[in-house]
Order: C-alpha cells, then sequence, then structure tokens
C-alpha cells in the first residue's frame, strides 16, 4: 500500500518525480503537496483500495505522510 501511494504521489503532484521520497516524507506541511490534493488522494485511495475515507478524517494534519494515511486507510 506504501509503495502505490509514494508511486502514485510522486507521479501525480511532485514537480520533480524523481525525488526521493518514503513513508515519512512530510508533504503537505513542507510545500511538496497542496492541501488541495487530499480531493484526489481520496478518490485515488477509493478506486485503488476500495476505501472510502470519511472527509473528516482528510486533513493537512492527518494525510501529511503516507504512514499516516496507510493507518487511517487500515482503519476502515
Amino acid at each position: 500500500m506504501e509503495e502505490k501511494l509514494i508511486t502514485f504521489i510522486r507521479h501525480e503532484f511532485l514537480e520533480d518525480p524523481d525525488m526521493e521520497l518514503d513513508a515519512d516524507t512530510k508533504l503537505i506541511s513542507s510545500g511538496l503537496v497542496d492541501s488541495f490534493s487530499l480531493v484526489s488522494l481520496q478518490a485515488y485511495i477509493k478506486k485503488e483500495f476500495g476505501k472510502m475515507i470519511p472527509a473528516p478524517r482528510i486533513t493537512a494534519e492527518s494525510f501529511d505522510t503516507v504512514a499516516q494515511m496507510v493507518k487511517i486507510i487500515e482503519q476502515f
């Protein structure tokens, strides 16, 4: 799950798709990904993993790293 999310984020949101990115990289708080991208992430998670994450659970704080995303996805 982590690798799929990292690949999606790298190709969809990063200006430099070759940039080093791992499960603990700060995405939103570092400015790598903007908060508007959370809607796209929500749609990707539903399509790829069959998990519908309620909008209130998807925030810049709770989805700042891939590791945080995985924890929330696993709850649903």
